[in-house]
């Protein structure tokens, strides 16, 4: 007599079959989530720094000092959706990625800081940041990327290597020019912030 069904061999090719769809599911939805992540940080880095550029000048004039800004902004609902105040310290603010943000003041510079997490996708995030404010090369002095170690000897921050580019308006000589940024440019700058790597930075400068 005939049995009607499938065989093992008939089942375990179905379920490989199945495996397989399922793995590209997942990677392709991994990969949606994060092109829908990063267009929402550059959307909120973009508002933030449009924000910074214009309440640094009347606290500059006051002598205020750049870590109350993060906290300031805070309180004048001037922080995007997706970047909000550090629970631990309100000194910084947290994107959506769990990263450090925050501002800082040089003599005449001021700035906003950027420090990578230990998570993966830090490479991505770098050239998403490049992105954003090489539409805001009129207006800044530099970007850069840097990469951070605790010294031995003094205890302090060191910096073990760093790559810039200037703006339009400070891009003289042989100086590396944010407008003139290549794809492949991006990815030297970014390289230092990739998952291997430790303590790096992404700084933006712009002049009081």
């Amino acid at each position: 007599m005939r049995e009607n069904g499938r065989s093992m061999v008939e089942m375990l090719g179905v379920l490989a079959i199945v495996g397989v769809l399922s793995v590209g599911a997942v990677s392709g939805y991994s990969k949606a989530m994060l092109k829908y992540k990063l267009n929402k940080q550059a959307e909120a880095l973009s508002l933030l720094i449009n924000n910074a550029m214009q309440l640094h000048p009347p606290l500059a004039q006051e002598g205020s000092e750049s870590n109350i800004y993060s906290e300031l902004l805070s309180k004048l609902n001037l922080l995007p959706d997706g970047i909000v105040l550090d629970s631990t310290d309100t000194k910084f603010l947290t994107d959506m990625f769990d990263n450090h943000v925050w501002f800082f003041a040089h003599s005449v510079t001021y700035g906003i800081g950027y420090e990578f997490g230990k998570h993966g996708n830090r490479k991505e995030i770098c050239r998403n940041l490049v992105n954003v404010y090489k539409a805001y090369a009129d207006e800044l002095q530099r970007i850069a990327t840097a990469r951070h170690y605790i010294s031995e000897d003094s205890g302090q921050s060191e910096v073990a290597n760093s790559d810039t580019y200037y703006g339009n308006n400070y891009c003289t000589g042989n100086l590396k020019c944010i407008k003139n940024i290549t794809f492949d440019d991006i990815d030297i700058l970014c390289h230092q912030c990739n998952e291997s790597s430790t303590g790096c930075r992404f700084y933006v400068h712009w002049l009081n």
